[in-house]
């Protein structure tokens, strides 16, 4: 399919239709709700962007089956809670859907996954990691990259058999169940792993200063071996720096929003810095030609992460369209908790035996000349994985 993706760029994917002699196939109607502009668009414009890679790939080559064009209608929901929840309730009334996308922020999926749902959708919520999110919506709801659970597992298991760290200390805010629970989920597994939580702290998004909190960890009778919190990358810059310069040298493992040009590039004060990724180009041949082929189509790599979560999704997708037999929107939303060993951009992806979450490799990364080295990629079985907090 990777060979495809620039030749068939031109292909008008949106309202294609195709002609079969059977009279029956229809498009496969994908409807989206999220953001093109303010602030989540760039999280979730980059996965659209994945999606639409697969459609003009696809539909080159007739669609799912090889028969049903896939067809997508989105509306930009402005970043804003209000204009989802309306425009979602507009697009489910006026068109018939297989499978609906929302924003991945917790409140928009929450408002639109609900009324999609409502209408027995396969739904999902573009990079969304929260678990609280399939928890809330109920069946039919579908996390499609690794949930902050399972972000938590891998970090504590990497840091015990790898790191072979004692200690830890955890940075927590309330601000979002990412930022708040993550390091809870990693504790949990690095405490019964044998290590050692010895302190916490609490930080305020967009805090600024973060002198409260190292003069803490400096307060410790000895650093710890490992430093975890979830600072998104307007926070980050100033907690590292301000960190390395009161000489706490603690190996650093962060969140996934830190592979980005502007946190890689702020020299020797990230350097070792760790963060986890589904998307290491230098993970497998088909990452690599993925990154390379969504650069060239727009004109540079820095969405490359949550764009190829879209487009893995979409492979997702026709697997389950593959095991329904059809595009029957009931049929591959009950397909789709079945999938199991899916060959994906991300990785193998499995959803039977896992619920809403699905089960994947975790790319662990660190940063080093002001790029991101693949250290490791890591399996979790079902026991590894801590139960998501409400």
């Amino acid at each position: 399919m990777i060979k495809n993706l620039l030749a068939a760029a031109v292909v008008a994917s949106v309202g294609m239709t195709t002609a079969h002699a059977d009279g029956h196939a229809k498009d496969f109607v994908i409807g989206a709700v999220n953001a093109k502009t303010g602030f989540m668009a760039a999280y979730d414009a980059p996965f659209m962007q994945g999606v639409q890679m697969y459609m003009d790939g696809a539909n080159a080559d007739g669609g799912f089956m090889g028969k049903y064009p896939i067809k997508l209608i989105e509306r930009d929901d402005g970043s804003d809670v209000q204009k989802s929840t309306v425009s979602t309730a507009e697009l489910l009334q006026s068109e018939e859907l297989n499978l609906f996308i929302t924003s991945a922020l917790a409140p928009y999926a929450i408002s639109a996954g609900s009324q999609a749902l409502a209408k027995d959708l396969l739904t999902v919520h573009t990079i969304a990691s929260q678990p609280t999110i399939p928890a809330r919506l109920g069946e039919g709801s579908y996390l499609v990259m690794m949930s902050d659970a399972h972000m938590g597992g891998v970090y504590a298991k990497y840091a015990t058999d790898t790191l072979e760290a004692k200690t830890a200390y955890i940075v927590t805010s309330d601000f979002d169940p990412y930022t708040e629970f993550l390091p809870l989920y990693f504790k949990e597994k690095f405490e019964a792993a044998g290590g050692k939580v010895i302190g916490q702290s609490d930080f305020a998004y967009d805090q600024q200063e973060f002198s409260s909190v190292v003069s803490a960890i400096k307060a410790l009778p000895e650093q710890p071996d490992v430093i975890m919190g979830m600072p998104f990358d307007n926070d980050f810059p100033i907690f590292i720096n301000q960190l390395r310069a009161a000489g706490v040298k603690s190996v650093y493992l962060g969140p996934d929003t830190l592979d980005l040009p502007s946190v890689k590039g702020l020299g020797d004060v990230v350097e070792g810095v760790h963060y986890v990724t589904m998307a290491a180009p230098s993970s497998s041949e088909a990452a690599g030609d993925f990154v390379k082929a969504y650069g060239e189509r727009y004109g540079s790599e820095d969405s490359a992460y949550p764009a190829m979560v879209g487009y893995s999704f979409m492979r997702m997708v026709e697997a389950a369209v593959n095991a329904a037999g059809g595009t029957d929107a009931a049929a591959v939303r009950a397909a789709f908790a079945q999938l199991e060993n899916v060959e994906t951009e991300i990785g193998s992806v499995t959803f039977k035996g896992f619920g809403a979450l699905p089960n994947l490799p975790v790319h662990v990364m660190r940063i080093e000349g002001g790029k991101g080295v693949h250290v490791e990629s890591i399996l979790l079985e079902a026991d590894e994985i801590p139960t998501p907090r409400s």
